[in-house]
């Protein structure tokens, strides 16, 4: 039998699965494509930084690619190259948030996190994406993609804030 505590965990860990999904798909069907392609705001990054602040850096992996798997299988495009796209930045994303979540939470705030996993994903997408092309080509999106991984990762990491300042602290401090 699994404790109270035990139980608001799986809770609270599947609830903000939820909202990564809902957010990713929100964001893949109806925000209108960037100009460059790869480009998203990354909304769904919103839960996994919730789940880091609260549950820690597993809960937050088991987010980001449960995440990854549920809106590829929705969106369709799971077994593709926009889903191995998504896979190699979530991994690269959770990868940067879990550094600088490692270093103390003094050295590091919850914006620091989203402004680290965004550059992250940027860098993991194009990685992948030379993979997949069999070229360095993708990297010349490199200078465009970071400048807006930078405004997405302050507008994503603030949201996650203000979120989490209203949480009582007895919720954020579960990690």
């Amino acid at each position: 039998m699994r404790s109270r505590a035990e139980v608001f965990r799986l809770a609270f860990e599947s609830s903000l699965l939820a909202l990564a999904v809902t957010l990713g798909l929100v964001e893949s069907l109806l925000v209108p494509p960037l100009p460059v392609p790869g480009l998203r705001l990354g909304l769904a990054n919103l839960a996994v930084l919730l789940a880091l602040a609260s549950l820690g850096p597993a809960s937050a992996l088991r987010i980001s690619l449960a995440r990854v798997i549920l809106v590829g299988l929705a969106a369709g495009t799971l077994g593709g190259p926009t889903g191995l796209l998504s896979a190699g930045g979530a991994v690269a994303a959770w990868f940067a948030m879990w550094l600088l979540f490692g270093l103390g939470r003094d050295a590091f705030s919850v914006v620091g996190w989203s402004l680290g996993g965004s550059a992250a994903h940027v860098v993991g997408q194009l990685i992948v994406a030379c993979l997949l092309a069999g070229s360095f080509a993708p990297l010349l999106l490199m200078p465009v993609s970071l400048a807006f991984s930078l405004v997405s990762g302050l507008m994503i990491g603030y949201s996650a804030r203000l979120l989490l300042a209203r949480v009582p602290s007895r919720y954020v401090s579960l990690a």
